[in-house]
């Protein structure tokens, strides 16, 4: 396993992997021909909104959306789409809503659930009036779940705890709100092979390092980091057999570049991606 190392890279950039829509015959050859998957970050909310009628016109679908505040305090977006049955819910109908306040995302919760949706993925960055969100909703009528946000630290581990007895995973975790006064928000969805998993809050660097040692040697891999606006890291590890991935954290804008474009060479894209105040963490497979 490549040990990860933090990145020193200063530049700020973009993916642009995709090009501008256009007519209907020339989206459905490009859908045609499109890559299996497509990235991008840094971001602005109009940027992410013709990302999203771009890609969804194409025939894409969300891997996972994340949605953070730059050091100049504005809003930035990162997300990852595939047109391959491993996008969020493979086939299953998805709905997506971006700048959201907490308000606003309890209601379109509250709406879509009364549909058979549920959340996949959330994402936050801000605090109280502030906060904004981003979330990716399937349609799984039946499938257990539970999503809560506005936790404190002790919250999202007495949540953890509670899940783990009711037979839920985390699927979805996030960090928002200040250094003195964190939130999360999460969800857990049900867990039917029983896989083993554990979740850690607050680490720095040097000790998400240490553990990253530790649980690998168990065999444990990420499946979501968070990192917060001082540069903490929460993430989820799970005990299961996924095959080839890597995971790196303490990386710019360009140090995420420079991962994204080695290792797509290498034939892995980016399952997860995390950013606030312009440090990203994120973990790719094949």
């Amino acid at each position: 396993m490549q040990k990860k190392r933090k990145i020193l890279a200063v530049a700020v950039g973009a993916l642009t992997l995709t090009a501008s829509a256009g007519t209907a015959q020339a989206q459905t050859a490009r859908a045609q021909t499109a890559p299996p998957f497509v990235a991008y970050h840094d971001l602005t909310s109009a940027q992410q909104t013709e990302r999203f009628n771009t890609l969804r016109a194409q025939g894409y679908r969300p891997i996972t959306v994340n949605i953070s505040t730059d050091f100049s305090g504005r809003i930035r977006y990162a997300g990852i789409w595939s047109t391959s049955g491993r996008a969020m819910g493979g086939d299953l109908p998805w709905v997506m809503y971006q700048d959201m306040s907490a308000d606003g995302y309890q209601r379109r919760f509250d709406q879509l659930a009364a549909q058979g949706y549920q959340p996949a993925v959330v994402s936050a960055t801000g605090y109280n009036a502030t906060a904004r969100f981003a979330a990716i909703f399937i349609k799984n009528p039946g499938s257990r779940f539970v999503a809560k946000h506005d936790l404190s630290p002790a919250q999202l581990l007495q949540m953890t705890g509670t899940a783990r007895e009711n037979g839920l995973m985390p699927a979805s975790v996030d960090v928002y709100g200040t250094a003195e006064v964190p939130r999360y928000v999460a969800v857990w969805v049900a867990n039917p092979s029983r896989a083993r998993w554990l979740v850690r809050t607050g680490l720095t660097q040097e000790d998400h390092d240490f553990e990253f040692k530790s649980h690998v040697a168990k065999g444990y891999r990420p499946t979501a980091i968070a990192v917060s606006g001082n540069n903490l890291y929460t993430t989820v590890w799970r005990n299961d057999n996924p095959g080839a991935w890597y995971s790196y954290i303490g990386m710019t804008a360009a140090g995420y570049q420079s991962r994204f474009t080695e290792l797509k060479a290498k034939g892995f894209y980016p399952i997860n991606i995390n950013a606030e105040r312009g440090r990203y963490a994120a973990i790719w497979t094949k």
